[in-house]
């Protein structure tokens, strides 16, 4: 069994190894991008699996994804493996790999990965431009931003062929790459106050307030107790002088009833009960 760290070996030099000494088995890589495995036949490649591969999944489509692998493991087991037509050459298909990788690199120096946020430019670079038939479909995708994942998934490409047309975009200024992470620009609106009731205006001096109204404005709820009502027997029962004066006033009264003028004395008379 042959293991060690992806940062004291690395891949390419353990594959020459196992190329070289011609091993058949299974050497199995985990790292900071998931795991992956490569079948070997007496030193040839026969087949291989990755977690996570960006444009197929061919033996280069695994290779170029193993060396995108920043750290981790890996072990090679010698078991037996079963030979197939499709065994290739170790040295071709990682050459082949690192080509890639090279290409890569150049587009991830403007597209640093699917998560960033790609946004129209606000402003064209020129009067006038033309686009693609490719370049449109990218656009009309972006809409008024998106992760370049989004892009990609939309458009149907891989990881490689949707980065390189964000990236030539990017070069000819028609889109703006932002941060990575969420919708670039564009944050939660904070939630509005609760609104308060205005407190009211202070009286002005000399302003006369209405009772319970101190003269700061603040409406006081401290009210004195109603006095209550007097009871019947509290009441004093009249006097000869009142009963008298009260006697008077019903005379008067019935003086201006009898009295023809205006027709009182008929209303007098109706409530008599005279004819």
């Amino acid at each position: 069994m042959l293991q060690g760290s992806l940062e004291n070996f690395a891949l390419d030099e353990v594959l020459g190894l196992l190329s070289s000494t011609s091993k058949t088995g299974q050497l199995d890589i985990k790292g900071d991008r998931g795991s992956g495995a490569l079948m070997f036949r007496e030193g040839r490649l026969v087949d291989g699996t990755a977690s996570f591969t960006a444009n197929g999944t061919g033996i280069e489509d695994v290779m170029f994804e193993l060396l995108r692998y920043s750290e981790g493991s890996f072990t090679f087991t010698a078991r037996e493996v079963e030979a197939t037509e499709y065994e290739e050459n170790v040295v071709s298909v990682l050459s082949a790999a690192e080509n890639r990788l090279l290409d890569w690199r150049a587009i991830e120096a403007v597209v640093p990965s699917l998560n960033h946020v790609v946004t129209p430019a606000s402003d064209l670079p020129a009067d006038e431009v033309t686009i693609t038939r490719d370049e449109w479909s990218a656009l009309t995708t972006i809409g008024a931003g998106c992760p370049a994942s989004t892009v990609c998934e939309r458009l149907q490409l891989g990881e490689v062929e949707g980065s390189r047309q964000i990236k030539n975009l990017a070069e000819r200024q028609l889109v703006v790459i932002g941060e990575s992470g969420g919708l670039g620009g564009f944050k939660a609106r904070p939630q509005a106050a609760a609104k308060q009731a205005s407190p009211p205006p202070p009286a002005l001096a000399g302003t006369p307030q209405p009772a319970g109204v101190p003269a700061d404005g603040e409406v006081s709820t401290d009210r004195p107790p109603m006095p209550p009502p007097p009871s019947v027997d509290d009441l004093a029962p009249p006097s000869p002088a009142e009963i008298a004066e009260f006697g008077d006033v019903l005379s008067d009264a019935s003086e201006l009833l009898d009295d023809p003028k205006d027709g009182n004395g008929l209303l007098m008379q109706y409530i008599k009960g005279e004819e």
